[in-house]
């Protein structure tokens, strides 16, 4: 009798350290409210051609853009997102997904994480496929997230996220491109706290004279980005 007592109890607490494991995590922003974010980036290239190399970093000035909560309709969030140079207006589902963006296609800032509906587990991934923009083009890609930790005192969340994508190449062409970072999303206040990612592009030439084919020349741009939130007003 008593070891059936204890089986039972054994099993109460592991559902719940189960459930306590899982949670959802959903944009909740709040009405009238204006979140503002930096967003700061780094990039070196690199260019070899033949017997000429050549390399370039660049930091341009850090972005500062606020993201503005008109109103919550049909299942989504109406955001105008941007600063004094220029604003685009945003309907973003309460799980990342956009259901409108009229007007224009304003790509570069802010992107939105697509989440799981329901709980999600640590350590448990997700995959969605969704369009990305290199330059002035955009590519399927295909992205995957996962739940590395969740911080119950502070509220966070701390996710991993990747992309990888077909370009389009062949014999002579070989395009490379790759993007992986961390996100720190808070679940108190449902809004993207702080984010960082590095992405990596290469493009190669080569030339093929009969049965040889030698490289004419190679193409690279790694760069590191950052995201975070300076502030709200309600």
């Amino acid at each position: 009798m008593k070891a059936c007592i204890k089986a039972g109890i054994l099993v109460i607490f592991w559902s719940v350290a189960i459930n306590l494991a899982a949670i959802e995590v959903k944009y909740a922003f709040r009405k009238g409210s204006e979140y503002t974010y930096q967003y700061t980036q780094q990039s070196m290239g690199k260019a070899d051609a033949f017997t000429v190399k050549a390399s370039k970093k660049a930091t341009p000035q850090p972005t500062n853009f606020s993201v503005k909560v008109i109103d919550y309709q049909d299942g989504a969030f109406i955001l105008d997102i941007g600063n004094k140079d220029a604003t685009f207006r945003r309907y973003i589902k309460e799980n990342g997904e956009i259901k409108g963006a009229p007007g224009e296609t304003g790509q570069s800032i802010p992107f939105f994480l697509i989440f799981p509906s329901g709980d999600w587990k640590v350590s448990e991934k997700h995959q969605f496929t969704r369009d990305f923009a290199i330059g002035n083009k955009t590519v399927a890609a295909t992205w995957n997230i996962m739940l590395k930790s969740v911080d119950n005192d502070k509220g966070t969340a701390e996710i991993l996220f990747a992309v990888s994508m077909k370009l389009p190449d062949d014999q002579l062409r070989k395009k490379l491109f790759s993007l992986k970072g961390r996100a720190v999303f808070n679940l108190f206040e449902g809004v993207l706290h702080q984010a960082e990612w590095n992405t990596a592009y290469e493009f190669a030439f080569a030339n093929k004279e009969i049965a040889v084919t030698r490289d004419l020349w190679k193409f690279e741009r790694q760069s590191s980005h950052s995201l975070i939130m300076t502030g709200v007003q309600e």
